[in-house]
């Protein structure tokens, strides 16, 4: 996973995106949603698009850190 935080502005990311950040294959971000890794509020569909909200990653990252 990389050090950085997830963009700072608040538009929706893609699946692609969300896996590059954390350096894993699209695919593994479909199974840490189904396994309720990432949570489920993070994932929206918009016009028949998977995006991930920003802020619900990085709420969650924090979290997993302590912070």
């Amino acid at each position: 996973m990389k050090n950085a935080q997830p963009q700072s502005n608040n538009r929706p990311l893609t699946k692609k995106e969300v896996a590059e950040y954390f350096s894993v294959s699209p695919r593994t971000i479909d199974r840490w949603v189904e396994d309720k890794t990432l949570p489920s509020s993070s994932k929206v569909v918009i016009g028949g698009t998977v995006r991930f909200r920003p802020e619900v990653l990085r709420d969650h990252l924090a979290e997993l850190s302590g912070e």
